[in-house]
């Protein structure tokens, strides 16, 4: 790798050292958000490493699940009554 004549540091190393440091940001977050996995150990596992309230971490994974289930019920609702209104058009044709 070339370095820069000026800093005497590799050609990127700011960039390099951004990505590495995001990454390590990335690493100390805690995950938010709905587990793809839903059995009860893979949840518990997740929640066990975490510092902090544990029931209120529960109890927010939860709220998200219910958001996403009422949104997905949502969507299937629309879409079956989409479909009775075809199957409607068709039967009067």
């Amino acid at each position: 790798m070339k370095k820069d004549p000026k800093t005497k540091t590799l050609y990127g190393q700011e960039l390099l050292d951004l990505i590495a440091n995001r990454i390590h940001e990335y690493g100390i977050t805690p995950q938010k958000g709905v587990i793809v996995d839903s059995s009860v150990r893979h949840i518990a596992s997740k929640i066990s490493v975490q510092d902090g309230d544990k029931e209120a971490m529960i109890k927010s994974y939860l709220e998200e699940v219910k958001r996403s289930l009422l949104l997905n019920i949502t969507q299937y609702e629309k879409s079956n009554t989409s479909m009775r209104s075809e199957n409607k058009r068709r039967r009067y044709r």
